[in-house]
């Protein structure tokens, strides 16, 4: 899981100020079709329903279904009728050169690869007028139980197709028991490892492995192992991606270990170890990169699991 950062390019409070002036206008036109208690409640709140972080949002739909259950008259039994024709979903993930839709916000998100499984690209390609393939978005509280939150910008998370429609689907997730890409990653509270199966692989010269995870001992873990087997991610590293391990493995194996050593003699014009375990292993050593190419958590940890000589390291004093 790779967590989606503001940075100079990506202002997260300026796309999500401008999702929400850009859709409340539309929303506002539809909602007088809606119960009074319905209707009332989203015109008093229409802003924070854009654009709240997923903990508000959870406090929000918990409010918003107490307001129109209530005892008294208008009480609803049903406070989802509608919702989705208000928050017309379809709608906005329907490809439009004209009107601000899904193409638009992934345009602006720029998130290369999928936060969830940090496998699979999720680039956005449009040529001119004609829009080619942008990202799933996955709706973290699923609008199938969450219309009212089908459009809120927090709750649109820029995804690849096998981790929204197949994995996740519409699979109830509590807030707080999972992680939302939007707040935060695995970062060092999951560590993806490896276990070889034979003595060939444990050289890198054959790629059976078993993936196994080391969770540290904070809460934040409790919510990485969920997402961790929610995303089925054992199952896929296993299947798809451990002769990237052995490539790595065998790197190491045949260097002894100073594979990233090697290399700084060999050019030292590379100032940086971001610079050198770019040329290395094809991917980003920091992790605030991580979203720009897939499997760049993974990569990162079994250099870590395998103790590379880093050449940049500091140097201690002997004693």
């Amino acid at each position: 899981m790779i967590q989606i950062k503001s940075d100079i390019l990506r202002n997260l409070d300026n796309i999500n100020q401008e999702h929400c002036d850009l859709l409340k206008p539309g929303i506002l036109l539809k909602v007088g079709q809606l119960k009074i208690r319905q209707s009332q409640f989203i015109t008093s709140n229409i802003d924070d329903i854009l654009k709240s972080k997923p903990a508000d949002l959870f406090r929000l739909g918990k409010e918003y279904k107490d307001y129109c259950t209530a005892k008294g008259r208008g009480a609803l039994k049903n406070y989802n009728r509608g919702l989705a024709y208000v928050f017309n979903y379809k709608k906005f993930s329907a490809k439009s050169d004209t009107e601000y839709r899904a193409y638009a916000l992934a345009r602006k998100l720029k998130v290369n690869t999928c936060p969830y499984c940090n496998r699979n690209y999720t680039v956005t390609v449009e040529r001119g007028k004609k829009q080619i393939v942008r990202p799933d978005f996955d709706h973290f509280f699923p609008k199938s139980q969450y219309p009212l939150f089908s459009l809120s910008f927090y709750n649109l998370i820029p995804s690849c197709l096998v981790c929204n429609r197949t994995i996740k689907g519409q699979q109830k997730v509590v807030y707080g028991k999972y992680i939302h890409p939007y707040e935060e990653g695995f970062g060092d509270s999951l560590k993806i490892n490896y276990k070889p199966l034979d003595p060939d692989s444990a050289l890198g010269i054959r790629d059976n492995y078993e993936i196994e995870i080391i969770l540290d001992s904070s809460d934040k873990a409790k919510r990485c192992d969920k997402s961790f087997t929610l995303f089925r991610l054992k199952e896929l590293y296993e299947e798809s991606h451990n002769n990237e391990i052995a490539d790595i493995i065998y790197k190491h194996h045949v260097s002894n270990g100073r594979y990233l050593e090697n290399l700084r003699n060999m050019f030292p014009q590379l100032a940086t170890i971001d610079e050198l375990y770019k040329l290395a292993f094809g991917n980003y050593f920091d992790e605030t990169h991580h979203f720009k190419r897939p499997l760049s958590k993974l990569t990162r940890d079994i250099v870590e699991q395998l103790v590379f000589v880093n050449p940049f390291a500091p140097v201690l004093p002997t004693p």
